[in-house]
């Protein structure tokens, strides 16, 4: 007696089908290339209370999320002391606003190779990795007099002497 296992066919429609949803599952996974310890750094950022970000203008109008990303900040021009009169600003954001402006930057700042680069890749990423290190630094509060976190950005060229 022969005993085999009649496997079904497949149509050349379902196996186009089959191809097709795992092209798509490789294209959503692969929306970016995040570096590592990203994930935990969104973790991090959310335990903030409040962080400050001081940088030109243009660099957070070129990386500022907009749309249904859109993070609630408090952008004020720096007016005086040794930074005023630099284009700078001071944008003040909670933890959990930082998390949305992380993805967003990351989103950006690391596309897949499919998806190519974008308009404002370069900006986005030199935010994401002056923001990165300075979230990877952070520790839990010992005291209420600890200061909030705060990452400047104000890159310049040095003259020569």
């Amino acid at each position: 007696m022969d005993v085999g296992v009649k496997l079904p066919l497949t149509s050349p429609v379902q196996r186009l089908a089959g191809a097709g949803a795992m092209v798509a599952v490789l294209l959503l996974t692969g929306c970016t290339q995040s570096p590592a310890g990203h994930d935990e750094r969104l973790s991090k950022a959310a335990g903030l209370a409040r962080v400050t970000i001081v940088c030109p203008k243009g660099l957070w109008e070129e990386t500022k999320p907009e749309g249904a990303n859109e993070v609630k900040a408090k952008v004020s021009e720096i007016a005086s002391g040794p930074r005023s009169g630099r284009g700078l600003v001071r944008v003040t954001m909670t933890g959990t606003d930082l998390v949305s402006y992380l993805k967003e930057l990351d989103f950006n700042a690391h596309p897949s190779k499919w998806n190519g680069e974008k308009d404002n890749t370069a900006a986005s990423r030199r935010v994401y990795d002056a923001v990165a290190p300075a979230i990877d630094k952070i520790e839990a509060a010992t005291s209420p007099d600890d200061p909030e976190p705060q990452i400047v950005i104000d890159d310049t060229i040095k003259d020569k002497k």
